[in-house]
Order: structure tokens, then C-alpha cells, then sequence
């Protein structure tokens, strides 16, 4: 199991496991679902939750193909 770490919205690291993403999007900026970030990648995972990350969509598929 490969682990990928981003940043999370407050600076703090963030590890993630690359088995337990579902899918990732740029983050809502409006609408009931947007989050603390204006810019970034929401992560959901299979457990029905998500993580927001500073880092853009792009940058998030380059590390996690590169892990897996």
C-alpha cells in the first residue's frame, strides 16, 4: 500500500493511502459543498469521505500515478 502526502487547507501534511481514493476534482468554491480552499483538489475516498488539498489537480495525479 503506497502512501502520498499533500497539504492540507490549515499547511499541516497530509498522507493518504492511493487504495482508499475514489476520485479527485478541483474543490467547490461555491454552493453548500464548497470548502475552506478557493484553490486546490478535493480527494474523495471510499469511505464516503474527502480531504481537501492545496495542491491543483493536476499535481495530484502526477503523485498518485507515480505511486502506484
Amino acid at each position: 500500500m503506497a502512501f502520498v502526502t499533500f497539504t492540507r487547507p490549515d499547511d499541516a501534511p497530509v498522507s493518504i493511502s492511493t487504495v482508499e481514493v475514489l476520485s479527485f476534482a478541483p474543490v467547490p468554491t461555491e454552493g453548500p459543498l464548497m470548502g475552506p480552499l478557493k484553490v486546490g483538489t478535493r480527494i474523495a475516498f471510499k469511505n464516503g469521505k474527502h480531504q481537501d488539498v492545496k495542491e491543483l489537480v493536476e499535481a495530484v495525479e502526477k503523485k498518485l500515478n507515480a505511486a502506484g
